[in-house]
């Protein structure tokens, strides 16, 4: 009894996650949470983005705010080129001082690789726009940052995160 329970709570889980496959979803137009602090990841087409390099853009929607951080993955130059993540938000002196901020004017939350989950682990993600929608992404060390960045501390101070996002949705647009 305990397993077929089991088994019908699995299956609903997975509800959302295959809609979302059903519509051969390219990353550009997707949607992805994670689940412990329940941040949204949510992709949109490029759109005369300023860096040459980079390959998508999302925001990234902070729990229990209002606030919506604007991050990208841009891919570094060269033979063995790989995926770079960076999300940002509106720098405070204290992030100024430390450095923080970057050519875009804001500063850094979290950066790093990017890496697409699948059925068989985490690999590159793609390069190309066109890239079918992975059913997870890893961001190492995003929990960690995310948790101690003030704005999310404040605003959910029992909270944590992990690096790991699940595909929820895909938008139309």
């Amino acid at each position: 009894m305990i397993t077929r329970t089991l088994a019908f709570v699995f299956l609903g889980l997975l509800g959302p996650m295959q809609a979302a496959n059903a519509k051969d979803c390219l990353l550009s137009h997707a949607t992805y949470r994670e689940p412990r602090s329940g941040a949204v990841m949510q992709f949109r087409p490029l759109d005369n983005e300023p860096a040459a390099l980079t390959a998508q853009v999302f925001s990234l929607t902070v729990p229990n705010t209002d606030t919506s951080l604007s991050a990208d993955i841009t891919w570094t130059n060269g033979k063995n080129s790989f995926p770079l993540g960076t999300i940002r938000h509106i720098c405070t002196d204290d992030d100024r001082e430390a450095g923080l901020q970057d050519g875009s004017g804001l500063c850094r939350i979290w950066d790093g690789q990017v890496y697409a989950l699948t059925g068989g682990g985490a690999e590159l993600l793609n390069s190309r726009e066109a890239t079918p929608t992975p059913k997870g992404l890893l961001l190492p060390e995003f929990g960690v940052a995310f948790t101690e960045w003030a704005d999310f501390a404040n605003a959910n101070p029992d909270g944590s995160a992990w690096d790991a996002f699940t595909l929820t949705g895909c938008s139309d647009e």
